[in-house]
This record gives structure tokens, C-alpha cells and sequence, in this order.
């Protein structure tokens, strides 16, 4: 439920099949090929040259990083600025337990033209995980409870009655549920690749993958579609796995990542940054999959009908991870001081890296300017 990590980084960033998730788990292994205000218990000021190797993103950008207490719980925060005058931008990163941060440095550092941009590793993820491989109270609950409690430190450190929110993927459930409860404190939201109720996600998925076999005569998908649908157990087990064993067919048809050639640019986006060439992926993810499966599959935003903020929902084309057709309906039945839903049409799941130059440019001459 993020940006997809390149089949060519399976060895190179610790991707393989770890014993603590199950023997093998090939299934979590394919999908992931799917300051004082601050209470700072430690922080340092990073430079573009000791992150970089070779890639020179940040240059003129300035980079604070540090680990801040959220709900009990010390939690990595990035921040990279040109200017304090600047809005804030909080970004809330997909997984669950996928750190987006060395792709937001690669593809997306531009944004600090217009905003002062705040990179935050939930608990179980990232920098916080590596920090404390084991945080209490891993619920949707505490997740949207730390990002509100990360608004208004950013809120007061910066200043700003409100700020701008985005979230990606799996972030999108703990953004929307920001937006809905705490309006007073939010610009706008920027949903990407937002879900609404993965569930029915998955039965649009499977019809359209079910298409496209049929008109490929594919009969090996169409066997494990078959499967998918009798929910047969020598398959998949669960919810996770078997939207995992949905994601691998997916990638046949690019309904994940519309864009092949992305794949090895990510590879070079991921090994570009020394802080995070090292780090193991799949702990953290299988960690938070863990203990988050549930409140991913029972999430259902289909019902609401008013959101009190502008709202921006940039989704891919074809992205039929989580299709971008039930966010059309959400964004026809809901109301807001002013909404927009924005195409990407040469995008799946991850518009941020597949379509960079265009996602940039609409945050920073559109949103921002709000």
C-alpha cells in the first residue's frame, strides 16, 4: 500500500523472505515489490552531502532531522526547507511500515520551493522502527492520534494556524481521518492513491484483472482468480495475503505501476541516499502488517459526505491496486468548501515518482497557492 519497490532491489535493500513473518511469506515479499517545541529526544542537522551518494537532489536544501515524542513513543521527523516563510507540508507515508522518505528526497525535493516540507516515520516504520523494533499501541487510532499531535508541535514550532496535509496509500486512511476530525487545523488535504474501503477495492480489482485475462486467454490468472474467489486457504490465508497474491497478478497488466522503466530509476532513488542502503524493509513492514491488517480491511469511507476542508485526490489512471474508480464515486458524493480530483494518466499507484515532474509542478503552482 506505497510506492512499489523495484523487483531489482530485492536483494540489494533486504527484501528477502524473513523467518519472523512466516517461512518464506512470498506473498509479503511480491507486494513489496508492491526544537525545543519539538520535545527533541535527539537531533542532528543532516547535510545533503552525508546523505547523498553521487545524487544531488538537496543541494541548497536545508535538512533537520531528529526523533520526536509522539504518544509515548520517539518517532523520526525529517524536515527539508528554503525558506521559513514557506507553508508547512506534512506527509504521511503508505506501508503500512513503508518509509517513503528516500523517495520523497529523490523524486520529489522540488516541493520545497513552495513548501517546507515534514517527512514523518510512523511508528513501526523506518527510523522509528529501527529505534524501537517493538512500540506499544500499533492501532489506526494511535497512528492518527501521533499525526495530530505532530500538527500541532508543527503548528507551534512554525507559527502557522494550519498547515497542508498529504498522505499516499495506507497514509491516506490516517489523513482522511485527520481531515475529518481536526478541519480547524488543515489548508488542504492531498489525498494520493486514496483509499476508500479496501475490501470492495479488491472485488473491482479481481473483475478487471479477471478482463484482461480473459481477453489475453490467460487461463493460469484465471485459475488463481478462481481461487481468490473461493477464498481457497492453499492460496492465501487472511486478508493481507490475499490481497498480496491479488497484487502479483496486477503486475501483469501494470495495473500497479503503469510506467516499467520507473522500476529501475527507483532502484537508483533507493540506493542514492547512505542512511537508507542498509535499512531492512521488510521488518518493519511485516511488523506493522502485523498488527494493522485489520484496521486496513475494515476501513470504509463510502458514507461520508462532507468534508470541511478543501480536498485534492490525485490518482493514477491505472491504478488498480486501489482503484482509482471508487475514489471517483467518493469524490461525486462528497462535499467540501472546494474539491478537485486531478488525473495522472500515464500512472498506477504511485503518481509522486511515475509522473514526478507533473505531481510537483500541481503542488507547487496550484496547491500551494490556495
Amino acid at each position: 500500500m506505497t510506492r512499489n519497490v523495484p523487483a531489482a532491489m530485492t536483494k540489494s535493500i533486504g527484501l528477502q523472505a524473513d523467518p519472523a513473518f512466516g517461512e518464506g511469506r512470498p506473498a509479503v515479499v511480491s507486494f513489496l515489490l508492491a526544537t525545543l517545541i519539538f520535545v527533541i529526544i535527539s537531533c542532528q542537522n543532516i547535510s545533503s552531502k552525508n546523505l547523498t551518494s553521487g545524487d544531488s537532489s538537496l543541494v541548497n536544501i536545508n535538512i533537520d532531522s531528529g526523533f520526536v515524542s509522539l504518544g509515548g513513543e520517539k518517532q523520526y521527523v525529517e524536515t527539508l526547507s528554503k525558506s521559513s516563510n514557506n507553508p508547512i507540508l506534512l506527509f504521511i507515508h503508505g506501508g503500512p511500515g513503508l518509509p517513503e522518505t528516500p523517495l520523497l528526497r529523490y523524486y520529489n525535493s522540488e516541493l520545497t520551493d513552495a513548501f517546507t516540507l515534514v517527512i514523518w516515520e510512523q511508528r513501526g516504520a523506518g527510523k522509528s522502527f529501527q529505534n524501537n523494533p517493538n512500540p506499544e499501541n500499533m492501532t489506526l487510532d494511535q497512528l492518527i492520534s501521533d499525526a495530530h499531535e505532530l500538527t500541532l508541535l508543527l503548528k507551534k514550532k512554525y507559527n502557522k494556524n494550519k498547515i497542508f496535509l498529504a498522505a499516499h496509500s495506507w497514509g491516506s486512511i490516517i489523513g482522511m481521518n485527520l481531515a475529518l476530525k481536526y478541519p480547524d487545523d488543515y489548508i488542504a488535504y492531498i489525498g494520493i492513491s486514496q483509499v476508500i474501503n479496501m475490501k470492495k477495492g479488491m472485488e473491482i480489482s479481481q473483475k478487471w484483472i479477471e478482463a484482461k485475462a480473459k481477453s489475453n486467454h490467460d487461463t493460469s490468472t484465471l485459475n488463481i482468480l478462481r481461487r481468490l474467489y473461493l477464498k481457497d486457504p492453499t492460496l492465501c490465508s487472511g486478508d493481507f495475503d490475499c490481497f498480496s497474491k491479488q497484487y502479483e497478478l496486477l503486475t501483469k497488466y501494470k495495473g500497479t505501476v503503469y510506467n516499467n522503466k520507473i522500476d529501475e530509476d527507483m532502484k537508483k532513488a533507493l540506493t542514492a541516499y547512505k542512511d537508507y542502503k542498509e535499512y531492512f524493509w521488510i521488518k518493519g513492514y511485516g511488523f506493522s502488517i502485523m498488527h494493522l491488517e485489520k484496521d486496513l480491511f475494515s476501513i470504509d469511507f463510502t458514507d461520508i459526505k462532507q468534508i470541511n476542508i478543501p480536498i485534492y485526490f490525485i490518482q493514477g489512471r491505472y491504478d488498480w491496486n486501489v482503484p482509482s474508480v471508487l475514489v471517483e464515486t467518493f469524490f461525486q458524493n462528497i462535499s467540501a468548501p472546494s474539491k478537485h480530483i486531478i488525473w495522472f494518466e500515464y500512472s498506477g499507484h504511485n503518481p509522486l515518482d511515475e509522473e514526478a515532474k507533473k505531481f510537483n509542478d500541481i503542488m507547487i503552482n496550484t496547491i500551494a497557492k490556495i
